[in-house]
């Protein structure tokens, strides 16, 4: 057999899985066990604590940046914003609407 019919012959066909067993049940990652980690340490009280006394002394002190930094990489992908501090502008659109829809009567006017 030449060297083309054996990668030939061992090339995936057209709907043929690479891994027809998959990956093993209950296998987690490296990311999937730091983040397992993160979480056990991040749900001791004293812990969760500390945490929301320095996210809330960070809001206090820097507004526009704990909103950049912190709550924006928290948001859904299709999130987005405007919010204007100093020399930079952020667009933030929440997917939830807060009130309810304008009325087919009330939309191009004002109502005052």
């Amino acid at each position: 057999m030449s060297g083309n019919d054996k990668f030939e012959e061992q090339k995936f066909k057209p709907g043929q899985s690479g891994n027809p067993k998959g990956k093993p049940k209950g296998l987690q990652g490296g990311r999937m066990q730091a983040l397992g980690a993160l979480d056990r340490i991040i749900a001791k009280e004293d812990n969760l604590r500390l945490i929301e006394d320095a996210l809330e002394e960070e809001l206090r002190k820097r507004p526009l940046w704990f909103f950049t930094n912190i709550v924006m990489p928290l948001l859904p992908k299709e999130t987005k914003g405007v919010l204007e501090g100093g020399d930079r502008v952020i667009e933030w659109r929440s997917l939830v609407a807060v009130g309810s829809p304008p009325s087919a009567a009330g939309e191009g006017g004002d109502a005052d």
